[in-house]
């Protein structure tokens, strides 16, 4: 396992063993490895990656697949100059304040009362990581306290709010 998280420009495809494993499944991998390994598209750097994934998975996932020979370093992302950071910057905050929007009272009306802590923590939420932690636990609180259903009524809201841009 990797004591440091890997740089962020690193971008990983897949090997044609990790190719075969994504149809034959063989490996004993763990859904965060799994994970990693579909994601990784040889266009996906490290940081991006890292959007998708857990906090302190992606380094041990990456680890793993490495040493099966699923995937390998093809790349090194470009550094981006200090407009397109402002720009990445100001698209992902607007893109937080509308899933906010979108998401504004759903978990008072799966929860009642209760529900208006995880909406306040949704409204709360300083970035899209942060605003996907705290989503990942109001869902599971969702199927704790009420069902499977309510779960996945939050999820299919959920879901198209992070579908991935281009």
């Amino acid at each position: 396992m990797r004591s440091q998280p890997p740089d962020a420009r690193l971008i990983y495809g897949r090997t044609s063993a990790g190719d075969d494993e994504m149809s034959a499944r063989a490996l004993e991998l763990g859904h965060p490895a799994r994970r990693v390994l579909a994601l990784a598209d040889a266009k996906r750097s490290v940081g991006d990656l890292a959007q998708l994934t857990r906090p302190g998975e992606l380094g041990p996932a990456l680890a793993l697949l490495e040493r099966h020979g699923l995937v390998e370093v093809v790349a090194l992302a470009a550094e981006p100059t200090e407009a397109q950071r402002r720009e990445r910057e100001r698209a992902g905050q607007m893109r937080l304040q509308a899933t906010k929007d979108a998401l504004r009272g759903v978990f008072a009306a799966e929860l009642g009362v209760a529900g208006r802590i995880w909406d306040a923590r949704v409204a709360d939420s300083v970035d899209l990581a942060v605003l996907r932690r705290v989503l990942r636990e109001a869902i599971d609180v969702v199927q704790a306290r009420r069902d499977t259903a309510a779960a996945q009524r939050v999820l299919a809201l959920v879901r198209p709010l992070f579908a991935r841009a281009p």
